[in-house]
This record gives structure tokens, sequence and C-alpha cells, in this order.
């Protein structure tokens, strides 16, 4: 678990898959984690990637200079286009702190981590509030944790 006298800075973002990830969207996330997870232990940033309907909805948490830095990256990383920040902040605490980054990929069968928006039938990802987009990565999370043995943790 990463640990910080800083305050923590939060972005969570929206953005459309491109042709690039969408063909070979499961190859694209593992090489996206495997960098992500080695930069951000350097620089203690903590976060959830969650692919769903076309979509990018990611967390990206830490101190401000450093989230900051990592959201400019993505902004010219060509896996994503049309990047809309849905909120930033400064947080009381971090929402996904014993992962530098965690990714899932939102499928049908999926129905228990899309109820926690209480619409699932009329999930938009190009509509979804920021309450409901950060209430959907903590189900992500949460989801991940329950599956995870302890020793990942």
């Amino acid at each position: 678990m990463v640990q910080s006298g800083s305050p923590i800075y939060r972005i969570l973002y929206r953005s459309f898959q491109t042709s690039i990830t969408s063909d070979t969207l499961d190859v694209v996330i593992d090489q996206i984690m495997n960098k992500a997870i080695k930069n951000n232990y350097a620089v203690g940033i903590t976060g959830l990637l969650l692919a769903a309907k076309g979509h990018f909805f990611q967390v990206l948490e830490g101190e401000t200079r450093e989230v900051c830095a990592a959201y400019a990256r993505i902004l010219e990383d060509p896996r994503h286009q049309e990047l809309h920040i849905l909120s930033q902040g400064f947080a009381r605490k971090r929402l996904f702190g014993e992962w530098n980054m965690c990714a899932a990929n939102l499928t049908a069968t999926d129905r228990s981590i899309v109820s926690a928006l209480r619409s699932h039938a009329d999930f938009d990802p190009q509509r979804i509030s920021a309450p409901n987009a950060e209430r959907l990565l903590v189900a992500v999370a949460d989801h991940q944790r329950s599956a995870m043995p302890e020793a990942y943790i």
C-alpha cells in the first residue's frame, strides 16, 4: 500500500478507445498495465483502469505533479482519443491505494458491477456522471479485491 505525507490528488477521466485498442483490447490492456505499474510505482501513483463499451475510465491518484504528468502522457497515447476529465481535485484518502494500477475489461457478464450504478440496463459511458463513474470504479475495485488471494493485496 502506498503511503504519502503529501495531499492526494485525483483525476477521473473517460476516453474513447481507438481502433488500435478495440481489435486487441486484452493485449493492449496488458501493455498498458506492464508499463503503468512500473512507472506509477516509481512516483507513488495508484489507480484503476476500466475498459467498458468502447471507452476507458481511469482514476489516477497521488501527488499533484505526478498525477498531472501521467495524465499529460495519456493525452499523447494513441490508444486514447477524446479524453474528458469527469472530476479532479484533492481527496482525503486513496480509493485504490493497494494498486499502482489495476485494470479490468467490463463485459456483459459483469452485471453485479454495473448494478452498482443502479441503472445497468441504461449504462451509457458518454453520459455517466462523475459520481456514478467513481462508484463504478469502486465497485470494480471491490470485485477485484474479493477475487484476489490475500497474498496479492
